[in-house]
């Protein structure tokens, strides 16, 4: 039984979904999907606009245009190719902070924080963390670590550990070590929001697919990102909250306020806030009478917009 649709089906079963090609023809739709993208990822966008629910048209999309789909996948795109570069900001960050600790602490000597960190036993008397050495011997045949693995394994020192694991470990490492000194190096409670970003990102996972989906019900709106938006714009308490429940708004926001928070001042950081400002303000408004009429939409970037507006640069 045929299960995939070729291109012509595909735009065939777009039309009968009420999307329209007054903007791009049928044609350049066909060759945009053959070479840049796939229906299934394209039509993911058509969730941020609204149906009719009566009439002889109910179920299909109003004023939905393929042209408008076709932008959100490239602002998309855009946004996930700069989200994965803060996310790098960050881990190096992250990497160069913790060594710079352990150079000032007395207590260590750069290889007893590791040794404790893999050591750690839970209640069965096991290993806590074996798991990281198990990834890491996974990489063994990597040409970039194999030399690191080989020579140090499973004694490794903290700047070499730290090169060999992944950014959800090395937050995790960043924890370890404050809850053994209480000496942060960041705000760990945020960190699995920008580890979600940045695996999404750089899995080329879409971003804003689902722009109006609230906050998962097991996370709520902290204290920290609320003031940290309350700090830079202008905006209600209410328009806040409201904007803050959207999730990819929420997770974006934190991702700024740790980037902020953790990246020293400098020139790369001007560089970078340069770079997202030029997205909000240049890219993304290129066909901004797209999306004119959709009012949730232009109600969610201007306030991203403030937010960003306000960076350092």
């Amino acid at each position: 039984m045929k299960i995939l649709l070729n291109t012509d089906e595909i735009i065939s079963h777009m039309k009968k979904k009420g999307i329209k090609f007054n903007i791009v023809s049928e044609n350049d739709a066909k060759r945009f999907l053959q070479n840049n993208n796939y229906y299934m990822k394209l039509a993911s966008y058509r969730t941020n606009y609204p149906k009719h629910q009566t009439g002889v048209n109910k179920g299909q999309y109003i004023n939905l245009e393929f042209a408008y789909l076709q932008e959100l996948s490239t602002i998309d795109m855009h946004l996930r190719y700069l989200i994965v570069q803060m996310c790098l900001d960050i881990e190096h960050r992250l990497k160069v902070s913790l060594i710079s600790h352990i150079e000032n602490n007395p207590e260590e000597d750069g290889y007893e924080l590791i040794r404790r960190f893999i050591g750690y036993t839970n209640a069965k008397g096991k290993l806590q963390n074996e798991y990281i050495l198990q990834k890491i011997h996974r990489h063994n045949s990597s040409d970039y670590c194999k030399d690191l693995i080989d020579k140090y394994y499973p004694f490794f020192p903290v700047w070499v550990f730290v090169e060999l694991i992944s950014f959800e470990d090395l937050a995790y490492l960043c924890d370890f070590y404050d809850k053994l000194y209480s000496d942060p190096i960041v705000n760990n409670k945020f960190m699995n929001t920008v580890r979600d970003l940045r695996n999404a990102s750089a899995h080329s996972n879409c971003l804003i697919n689902k722009l109006f989906e609230p906050l998962n019900p097991n996370q709520q709106i902290d204290s920290s990102i609320s003031n940290y938006v309350k700090s830079v714009v202008s905006v209600s308490s209410q328009a806040r909250a409201k904007n803050l429940n959207y999730r990819i708004v929420y997770n974006f926001v934190t991702l700024l306020y740790i980037y902020d928070s953790i990246i020293p001042d400098g020139i790369a950081k001007c560089k970078r806030h340069a770079e997202i400002k030029d997205l909000f303000n240049n890219r993304m408004t290129k066909h901004k009478d797209y999306f004119k009429s959709n009012n949730k939409i232009v109600g969610i970037y201007k306030f991203l917009k403030k937010v960003v507006d306000t960076l350092p640069s």
